[in-house]
């Protein structure tokens, strides 16, 4: 009988498990590999958090410069012509009327219920804790103190908002109470009791404090705080008559909720003495306004850009450069860090130091009103 003979060595090298320090290398690779992936998702995710919050910051960025770009451009809008060329280039106007443009406001000193020509854009330097000029003290958001501080403010004054035909047969006199609006294919008048109405014709523009209460304004009637004053003949007949709201539209950063210094800082609207949030993350405005200064044959390009403390003649600055200061929503640094922020397109501006856990970016837009440019402005002639 034939034997079998079987090798007891190289069967139990066959069965034998990994050595003690194969097991580690295993562990020490198997460690390093996880190690490196969650680096690199922990790495992803913060790079996908500060794209995320950038992309956010540049696209409030936009949306704040179209309110304000929006804004600036209809400053002073007056139906056909500007506030000034009504006024028969005039630039003071007391509560009575100068030119073809008549005042007849409840309190004309106080910066949300003034339309003063000259004066349709009007600025307020940040000095840290005050700004220069000094706001009147009926601002509701200075007495309060929700202005954030080293942010600048900007007022913008003319028509606002839906524009409403007055009936062509119907006349108005300097003893009538008022007019009537042509509300064919309207189902709203965006416009309420107390509030301030703009009577305009190609002619002459009215200002005036809106008594209506306001069923009588749904109805399409008008009626005014007093007599419109000795020039309201330039809109009193005719198929142009236009009517529309007067307001003063301020903007200005602040805390949500306001007053909260914890809050996220915001760009608030702010429509005769009401502030509606507007854009969340921004920190800070920084405004300069272009003028010529006589140095250049075009009045229309601006060749020097001031802070508004340096202003002396609101009436000739024709364009705005907006300098915003944008923050993330949320943290997106795990530790505090320092950044130096500055604005190239402000001049004047200080840099601000900043140390905390949020990013932040700059953007800058140049934004030129349209009613100040020679040449363009209904009756007024080019300078050749």
């Amino acid at each position: 009988m034939n034997k079998t003979y079987i090798n007891c060595n190289a069967k139990l090298k066959k069965q034998s498990g990994f050595t003690l320090l194969e097991v580690l290398v295993a562990l020490a690779l198997g460690v390093a590999i996880l190690t490196a992936t969650i680096t690199m998702q922990i790495q992803h995710r913060k790079g996908f958090a500060l794209t995320s919050n950038k992309l956010e910051m540049q696209t409030n960025a936009k949306f704040a410069f179209e309110f304000i770009s929006q804004s600036l451009r209809s400053a002073g809008a007056m139906g056909c012509k500007n506030a000034k060329a009504l006024a028969g280039g005039s630039t003071t106007l007391d509560n009575s009327c100068v030119g073809a443009v008549c005042l007849n406001l409840a309190d004309p000193t106080i910066a949300y219920a003034d339309f003063r020509p000259g004066q349709e854009v009007l600025g307020y330097q940040s000095l840290g804790t005050s700004l220069s000029p000094a706001l009147s003290t009926t601002f509701p958001f200075v007495t309060n103190g929700d202005n954030n501080d080293n942010s600048d403010v900007l007022t913008v004054s003319g028509g606002y908002g839906e524009v409403y035909n007055v009936k062509p047969e119907y006349n108005i006199a300097v003893t009538d109470g008022g007019f009537e609006l042509d509300l064919t294919g309207i189902s709203q008048v965006r416009l309420i009791n107390n509030q301030y109405g703009m009577l305009t014709s190609c002619k002459g523009a009215k200002i005036f404090q809106v008594v209506s209460t306001n069923a009588e304004i749904g109805a399409g009637t008008i009626n005014w705080a007093g007599q419109l004053g000795t020039r309201s003949e330039s809109v009193a007949n005719g198929n142009e008559r236009e009517f529309r709201r007067a307001a003063v539209v301020t903007y200005f950063v602040g805390q949500h909720p306001l007053g909260d210094t914890n809050g996220v800082p915001t760009l608030y609207q702010d429509v005769d003495g009401v502030s509606t949030r507007l854009i969340e993350g921004v920190e800070e405005i920084q405004l300069l306004y272009g003028y010529s200064d006589g140095a250049s044959t075009d009045r229309n390009v601006a060749n020097r850009y001031d802070t508004a403390d340096n202003i002396t003649d609101w009436s000739e600055v024709i364009s705005v450069r907006v300098g915003l200061i944008m923050r993330s929503a949320q943290p997106v640094f795990e530790t505090n860090q320092t950044q130096n922020i500055s604005l190239a397109c402000a001049n004047g501006y200080t840099q601000s130091t900043k140390t905390d856990r949020f990013a932040r970016s700059t953007y800058c837009a140049d934004v030129t009103l349209r009613n100040r440019l020679t040449g363009t402005r209904v009756g007024e002639k080019v300078t050749i």
